[in-house]
């Protein structure tokens, strides 16, 4: 199952702890921060001599092989699939300005996608610590993670990070694949343009589940811009924070009817549990591939919406 959902904004400390789950991506760049290359990866997996004996297929996800039958096999490991390209100059911006850029954009991906207490649910403090305090999306982060409830007219923290129940859901090892691309120029009105293209793929069984326990993953996808704003015509952007200007983001394998600010993969006995869709049901959307990385995020897609997955 897939929810898809877009934010558009008009403006945007290290992070606290990196998950070794939650330390390589073919990581490649643009000259145009617009437009990025297919990406793609090929599964290789070889069956545990347990798996074989318990009866589970190659393919099949696991404690000891999380990725089996996945692209993401060949992906990169967690903060090491978020090279950035070698800085240079651009008009109206030195090499150490566009580096420095390039670093925020990537501990701010490292923040909302890979820190170990903000997967966890916790406080962002990480993102926030890089974003510009002018910026009114700070106070939108702030309330949307201490918010009680959440639709699809209001701010959903899944916008901006990544984020699991733990009392529903527990990562499976200390990987999470990342795969994707980082580009930079300067927009139509000068100002420096960090475009990043990431997919994130979390491996995951129920919480206090045992050795044996079924393991299935979700797919996060984000594109993120991120700018330096320069006056006259704007507020500059603080030293050493970055601006937020474009945060959408796909998930798949994420429950449609519990629409809270967490993401919830569903099992493969959830959906058999389910049975068939009832009489009237809307017919779903084409299916689609989530590590299809050369299409675009579904910008039809609307929330609560599930397009069926070829494969997770």
């Amino acid at each position: 199952m897939t929810v898809a959902v877009l934010a558009l904004v008009a403006f945007a400390a290290a992070p606290n702890r990196v998950f070794g789950w939650f330390t390589a991506s073919n990581t490649a760049t643009a000259d145009d921060p617009m437009v990025q290359p297919p990406v793609a990866g090929v599964a290789t997996s070889v069956p545990s001599v347990a798996a074989e004996q318990r009866g589970v297929g190659p393919d099949t996800p696991t404690r000891k092989n999380p990725f089996a039958g996945s692209p993401a096999i060949n992906y990169a490991d967690n903060e090491a699939g978020l090279s950035m390209p070698e800085a240079k100059a651009v008009p109206g911006y030195s090499v150490a300005e566009v580096a420095e850029a390039l670093d925020l954009t990537r501990r701010l991906l490292i923040a909302g996608n890979l820190d170990r207490d903000v997967l966890a649910g916790a406080r962002p403090a990480g993102v926030l610590a890089l974003l510009d305090p002018s910026d009114e999306l700070v106070a939108r982060i702030e309330n949307s993670v201490t918010a009680t409830r959440w639709d699809a007219d209001g701010d959903n923290p899944k916008a901006w990070m990544t984020r699991f129940d733990p009392t529903d859901v527990e990562p499976v090892g200390s990987v999470v694949k990342v795969n994707g691309i980082t580009s930079y120029d300067t927009d139509r009105e000068g100002m420096l343009t960090v475009h990043t293209d990431y997919s994130f793929v979390y491996p995951v069984a129920k919480t206090g589940s045992g050795a044996g326990a079924s393991v299935t993953r979700s797919v996060v996808r984000r594109v993120v811009d991120t700018k330096v704003y320069r006056g006259p015509r704007y507020r500059s952007t603080a030293r050493g924070r970055i601006a937020m200007a474009r945060f959408d983001y796909e998930i798949s394998n994420s429950s449609c009817t519990r629409m809270d600010g967490f993401v919830r993969p569903q099992f493969p006995a959830d959906r058999i549990s389910t049975g068939p869709p009832t009489t009237g049901a809307p017919t779903a959307p084409a299916t689609v591939d989530p590590y299809n990385r050369s299409r675009p995020i579904d910008e039809g897609a609307a929330p609560g919406t599930c397009p069926v997955v070829s494969r997770i």
